[in-house]
Formats: structure tokens, C-alpha cells, sequence
């Protein structure tokens, strides 16, 4: 299994290499024709200590042979400053279309794939590991070619000058090999757990630096953060036992690299006393011999990137196989945007959040849903545009089951004004007209204006023009919920899903956010997810949520005169709100 999974590791980093291959295969020539030029001025030297020594050197020969090795050395220079700019452009394109592929996969996943997978497992393959590519595609693969065969014909060469000796060159090479490859079996459980506990750790910092400032209220240094204190640690004393128990490998290997010389000496100087080796034959295997060495470097080096980007790649591959949400559906045009759920019951795994729901919400009214959290409000508003897909009952838009819609339809139907906004970091343009430049500045201003932020954002530094988030400016929690509803207006979507949108609103604020409401949600067919009452008092239909049931429905008048679960909730609510700290 094992070994499938590295084979499966190296044909996906070729497939991530096919779209460079030309590039490549172009850099891999050079680099090879460059090395053959590194070559070139040893076997120069060589003729030219021939011709010494049985005294038949000219002066005009020694000119001539050294134009020859400076025309080597010069070619190997051009091939090689060619070959890295092609490799490293071809890389990183390939880098590049390789986070977009990731990314568009990632938008095709459901949130299910979110829940189970950390946010610092995903930055860690996004980033560390397809980075880590770019050194197998720029340097090791166009490399390959060279490292292979330049020992094969420097050996060649060497062996048709004396044999033994040229076998005793290869020795140290061959040993290596198997020494590293020994290595690498015994450390692969160890490598698997290091890249774990590497995840692990970076997911832990993304929380750090996320609760930051609850330490900091807290007045607490890192190691009262006894997770991230836990996980440094654990990683920290994994790297070092791991680098611990491969000294005595390291050591012996970087012995077995320089052993040669220690042979080739004594017994080439030995041949050469007894006139079975020449001088020239002997001086060359002293030049070429030992510097096979240097290729056998480059060869394990080849050997543990691919080992460690391996498993980087696996979980690249992991991520690019997993499951998508099904797109059978071909329907583009709804004839109207009623919602309907029918008997649907849900669950993230076997645990069940809505149970046998059933309710209906026309286009041009507002449903509003509340009840404890956790009660299964906010799966509900998710599961419209399939987030998640349901395996029990019915979900219907316009009377069409939205399995049978198209996913891409579906998604341009239903906008959301979430409780916690998130802004990119970019300017507000660019974060009210999500990326959709149909959208003019002028369009985006008239938005702006509807939703009540155009004001706020004219007082800001650079206007619509300023950058928000790292580096730039930071907006209050009202003033983020209205850049929500300024991107809802942009897109225009029939269905609005409102999640406790004015849940950080203040007073003035709160009053804002129901003037953008207001042209937002002008037929539009609303769910409103709420705790505070007093937001969905209007709402034409009212659905209390326990325990993932509905357990009752209505108007704001039919529910309270019921008596009963809502009217408990509102009379909570009223005593809530005239609430106030008593004098001491």
C-alpha cells in the first residue's frame, strides 16, 4: 500500500509538471548539454597532460585546447543561466495554475469537507506544500537527466581506462545508495508523523493568533495557551529526535561520500608506481573519479524531496480527489422562488440536526426562524444551496427539487447576509462587487447608498479605494454587516438569507440596517435567522426551532396567544430589554 501511494505521489507531481513540459524538457536539454561542457575541460586536461608527457606538446596546441575548455566553460554558463529562466518560469505557472485548480476545487466541495478539515492542514497544503514543488520542478526534475547519465558516461570513460579502478570510484556511490535508501524505510512512519504534527501545529497558530485578543484580555503570555504551548512541543521534540536518530546515518553516509579518496590514493598511486596506470589516467581519476560523488549527492537529494514533497502531494491529492457535492442537475429558470422543505432531516455523520422538517416560504414573504442556538436554524438557511445535501425528504425552489437545479444557477439565487462578516483584503469596491466587474463604480456607489454605508466609507481615507484587513483600515461590526448587505444588493439574488444580520448593530446602526434591509428584501423570498425577537416581529410566518423540530408556527399575535414556547421567548425578550444596572 505503501508503495503505491509514493508511486501515485511522483506521477502527480509529473502531471503537475505536463502543463511546463516543454519549458522543462528545453531546460532538462541544456542542463544536460551544460554538464557534458563541465565535462569537456577535464578530458582537455587530460589530452593535455598526455601530450606533455610524451613530448609532443606545441605551444599553438596548448592555445587551441584552452580556447576549447574556455568555450566549455562559457557554453556551460549560457546553458545553464537558459535552463534555470525557462525552469522556474514554467514552475512557477505551473504553481500558479495549480493553486487556482486547488482553489476552484475547494469551491466545489461541500461544507462537510470544512468541518472535518483544519484550517491549517488547508493553508499548509495551499502554501508550504505546492511551494515545495516548485524545487522539485524547477531544480530536481530538469536535473535528472544529468544526474543520471553524466555518472554513467563519466564511469564509462573511466572504466575503458582501467576498470578496477574506475569500479573502485563507483563503490562509495552504490553504498550510499543503499545506506540512504535504508534511511528512508526506516523513517518513513517517522516523516508521516512529522508532517502531522506539522499540521497539527499550524492549525494551533491560526487559533492563536485568531484568540489574541482574549489573551491579550486575559493578560496571558503563550504558554498559558496550553494547546499551542502542547503542540510546539510535541513538534519541536519530534524534529529533534528524529534528526537524533538519523545522525549515525548522516555521519556514515557523509563518510561513505569522501571514502573514496582514501582508496583511490594508495592504490592509484601504487598502479602508477608500478607503471600499470599513467600519470595523465591517474591525475584524471583523481579529477573525475571523486567527483562522482558530487552527483550521487545531487541523486539522494533528488530522493529525499521527492520523499518529503511526496507527502505533501498525497495531501494535495487527497484534497483534489475528495468528494464533491453531485451536479446532475440541468435546470437554469425557476418559474417563481417559493421554498419549500419537505419532511427533511439532516445530520453531520449519525447524529441527527433537523428532524422531518416541513414548512413552505412564498416568494415576497418573510419567514423568520428562531428558537435555542443549536437548535438547527442555520443548517436550515445552508442547506438551500446545498452546502450540505440532504439524503432524507425533499428541498424544493419553485416546485423544482434543487438536486435538479444546476449547482452554479442555484448559487446565483441565494444571497446571504451572515452574523460574522468576513471582508477580504482588498479595497470596499472590490469587497461590495465581489469580483464581478459587470458591476460599475458608479453601481457600486448607488448600492452603497441603499445600503446605508455610503456615507462611512466617503469619511474613510481613500473612499471606496481603501484597503480593509491587514494593513489597512478596520470596520466596526455595523458597519460590516452594512458592507454585507451592500453585496447581497449587488447580487441580486431572489432569495435573501438573513443570519442574526443585525446581531452587533448599536441603536443607530440597528436603525440603518433596517433602511438597507428594506430595499433588499422588496420581493424577495427571506428567511430570517434570529434570536432577537423584536427583529422578525413583522414576519408573515414564524417557525420555533428545539432540538432540530419544529415545535411551533405562526404570526408574532397567533404564537403569543398560544401561550405557550414563543410567548415564554417574547416575555423573556421584553424583560431582557428593560433590563438595567440597579444603583448600589
Amino acid at each position: 500500500m505503501e508503495k503505491k501511494k509514493k508511486q501515485s505521489a511522483i506521477l502527480l507531481l509529473l502531471q503537475v509538471a505536463k502543463p511546463g513540459k516543454v519549458r522543462l524538457s528545453f531546460s532538462a536539454i541544456l542542463i544536460f548539454a551544460g554538464s557534458l561542457c563541465s565535462v569537456a575541460p577535464f578530458y582537455i586536461a587530460f589530452i593535455i597532460i598526455e601530450k606533455i608527457i610524451d613530448e609532443s606538446f606545441l605551444y599553438k596546441d596548448l592555445i587551441s585546447l584552452g580556447i576549447w575548455a574556455a568555450v566549455a566553460i562559457v557554453l556551460q554558463m549560457v546553458f545553464s543561466g537558459v535552463a534555470m529562466t525557462q525552469s522556474h518560469v514554467a514552475a512557477y505557472k505551473i504553481l500558479f495554475q495549480l493553486r487556482v485548480k486547488l482553489a476552484n476545487k475547494m469551491t466545489r466541495l461541500p461544507l462537510g469537507f470544512y468541518e472535518s478539515t483544519s484550517s491549517g492542514y488547508l493553508k499548509k497544503v495551499m502554501m508550504g506544500d505546492i511551494e515545495a514543488t516548485e524545487e522539485f520542478i524547477a531544480h530536481n526534475l530538469v536535473d535528472l537527466l544529468s544526474v543520471i547519465f553524466i555518472p554513467i558516461l563519466i564511469f564509462t570513460w573511466l572504466a575503458t581506462i582501467h576498470l578496477p579502478l574506475a569500479l573502485i570510484c563507483i563503490f562509495p556511490v552504490f553504498a550510499g545508495f543503499i545506506l540512504q535508501r535504508i534511511r528512508m524505510r526506516i523513517e518513513a512512519k517517522t516523516v508521516q508523523q512529522f508532517f502531522k504534527l506539522k499540521g497539527q501545529m499550524n492549525t494551533t497558530i491560526i487559533e492563536f493568533i485568531k484568540g489574541m485578543p482574549v489573551i491579550k484580555a486575559f493578560n496571558q503570555s503563550v504558554f498559558s495557551f496550553k494547546k499551542y504551548k502542547d503542540e510546539a512541543e510535541a513538534y519541536s521534540k519530534h524534529w529533534i529526535d528524529m534528526n537524533k536518530k538519523a545522525g549515525g546515518f548522516f555521519a556514515a553516509y557523509a563518510l561513505m561520500m569522501d571514502i573514496a579518496i582514501i582508496l583511490m590514493l594508495p592504490i592509484g598511486g601504487l598502479l602508477f608506481l608500478k607503471e600499470t596506470l599513467s600519470l595523465s589516467s591517474f591525475l584524471i581519476f583523481m579529477f573525475l573519479g571523486l567527483g562522482l560523488t558530487r552527483y550521487m549527492k545531487q541523486l539522494v537529494s533528488f530522493g529525499s524531496n521527492i520523499t518529503q514533497i511526496g507527502k505533501g502531494v498525497e495531501a494535495l491529492n487527497s484534497i483534489m480527489d475528495a468528494e464533491e457535492m453531485p451536479n446532475k442537475g440541468e435546470i437554469d429558470q425557476l418559474e417563481n422562488y417559493d421554498i419549500e422543505f419537505k419532511n427533511v432531516s439532516f445530520g453531520y455523520g449519525e447524529k441527527l440536526i433537523l428532524k422531518s422538517i416541513d414548512f413552505k416560504s412564498k416568494q415576497g414573504t418573510i419567514t423568520a426562524l428562531t428558537g435555542n442556538s443549536g437548535a438547527g436554524k442555520t443548517t436550515v438557511g445552508r442547506l438551500i444551496p446545498r452546502f450540505w445535501d440532504i439524503k432524507i425528504g425533499e428541498i424544493k425552489i419553485g416546485g423544482v427539487n434543487i438536486k435538479e437545479i444546476h449547482n452554479s444557477f442555484l448559487m446565483r439565487q441565494v444571497s446571504f447576509v451572515f452574523q460574522d462578516v468576513f471582508l477580504f483584503n482588498d479595497t470596499l469596491l472590490e469587497n461590495i462587487r465581489m469580483g464581478d466587474n459587470s458591476i460599475s463604480r458608479d453601481d457600486v456607489i448607488n448600492i452603497s447608498q441603499k445600503a446605508q454605508c455610503h456615507e462611512f466609507i466617503m469619511n474613510l481615507p481613500d473612499g471606496y479605494d481603501t484597503y480593509i484587513g491587514a494593513g489597512g483600515t478596520f470596520l466596526s461590526g455595523g458597519e460590516r454587516q452594512r458592507i454585507s448587505i451592500a453585496r447581497a444588493i449587488a447580487k441580486n439574488s431572489p432569495i435573501i438569507i438573513l443570519d442574526e444580520a443585525t446581531s452587533y448593530a448599536d441603536t443607530e446602526n440597528e436603525t440603518k440596517i433596517q433602511k438597507a434591509l428594506s430595499v433588499l428584501l422588496k420581493n424577495k423570498t427571506v428567511l430570517i435567522i434570529a434570536h432577537r425577537l423584536s427583529t422578525i416581529k413583522n414576519a408573515n410566518q414564524i417557525l420555533v426551532f428545539r432540538n432540530g423540530e419544529i415545535i411551533e408556527r405562526g404570526t408574532h399575535e397567533q404564537l403569543c396567544a398560544q401561550g405557550e414556547n414563543y410567548k415564554t421567548m417574547w416575555d423573556m425578550h421584553i424583560d431582557a430589554a428593560e433590563w438595567g444596572i440597579k444603583r448600589m
